[in-house]
């Protein structure tokens, strides 16, 4: 099967660079605020809900495709003279030339290639392309650097001399949406139980986790490999300090060993499996999560109750109630384990 698409080792590398998340490029066109900042590459075409138009650029001896919304087209040439609307060509890309003069004048010395506006009209230029979040003054708008052709040979030397001046500025790492959800579970215990006793467990059974820091009012909250201890209060969990690794004991090294010592019909009933007891799980906003300290309260919405989570390799295999036994806390199955399904 044919790729769809070959890049050079040079291609690969130029895109890569050119297209890395950087602050944003700043200067002023006729004292009117200009902002440029790379958003990314496009394989595909998006098709705009806005008009977009198609600036066609002389950049020495190679032609580039720049296409920009319409509104910023207009908006430059008001920078010329207020009030004056979109002409036809040639008039459009010469007075679109003039408002852009400070620019050009600026990326002719920097590149030490000449740079002429020769044409613009209605966007027709497909993917794959550069894009481009443009702020000129109050308008925003979009614009996309078309790449050349082929893509699976050299970088043109107008690109890679754009590329050298998008390389420049500072690098800025995308971040991901501080909203975006992240699941978190409380942890209340863990026990290590052999298989032989998780496979004759039915319900009214009790079992004896370390239950000890819940009972002073104290979970482990945990995602991925990350671990944090908070404080329960009500429905509010404060936090003992941020979020950390968690450590991982070759806890279940010996099973390796027991594994290998075993015959094709040696029993596995004495194989130990670490259970843990969960008694929640709440979508935390991951900006939250990521600024979270010593102190940091969590607001639950409720308090904690009702059944608890009993899981195995990160898999529920059952549910439990807690209950006083003597002066320890315990779990008391509400039915078999899943294990003996």
């Amino acid at each position: 099967m044919e790729p769809a698409l070959t890049l050079s080792h040079e291609v690969a590398s130029w895109l890569n660079d050119t297209a890395a998340s950087r602050r944003p490029f700043q200067t002023r066109i006729n004292d009117v605020p200009l902002s440029v900042r790379m958003a990314g590459l496009v394989w595909q075409e998006n098709f705009a809900a806005i008009p977009m138009l198609d600036c066609i650029c002389r950049v020495g001896a190679d032609a580039v495709v720049l296409s920009i919304s319409r509104s910023l087209v207009e908006g430059l040439i008001a920078t010329v003279q207020n009030g004056l609307t979109l002409p036809s060509e040639p008039t459009a890309s010469l007075i679109v030339e003039l408002a852009l003069e400070p620019l050009i004048a600026r990326l002719e010395y920097r590149t030490q290639l000449n740079v002429q506006l020769v044409r613009v009209f209605e966007a027709a230029t497909l993917a794959p392309y550069l894009e481009l979040d443009i702020d000129l003054g109050p308008v925003s708008g979009k614009g996309r650097l078309f790449l050349f052709s082929p893509l699976d040979g050299l970088v043109p030397s107008a690109f890679r001399a754009l590329g050298e001046l998008f390389g420049q500025l500072p690098r800025q790492p995308r971040g991901l949406l501080s909203d975006l959800p992240i699941v978190v579970a409380g942890e209340i215990g863990t026990l290590r139980v052999p298989a032989a006793i998780l496979r004759k467990a039915c319900a009214g059974d009790a079992l004896l986790p370390d239950l000890a820091p819940f009972g002073r009012g104290e979970i482990a909250l945990s995602f991925g490999q990350l671990w944090a201890g908070a404080d329960l209060e009500g429905d509010q969990l404060v936090l003992h300090g941020p979020f950390r690794p968690r450590s991982y004991p070759l806890e279940n090294a010996h099973m390796t060993q027991l594994g290998s010592q075993l015959g094709p019909t040696d029993d596995l009933d004495d194989i130990e499996i670490m259970l843990v007891f969960e008694c929640g799980r709440w979508p935390i906003p991951l900006g939250e999560l990521r600024s979270a300290g010593e102190g940091h309260i969590f607001e639950l919405g409720r308090p904690i109750e009702g059944p608890v989570d009993i899981l195995a390799n990160g898999q529920c295999i059952g549910r439990g109630d807690i209950v006083r036994i003597g002066d320890t806390l315990g779990i008391r199955l509400r039915g078999g384990l899943g294990c003996n399904d």
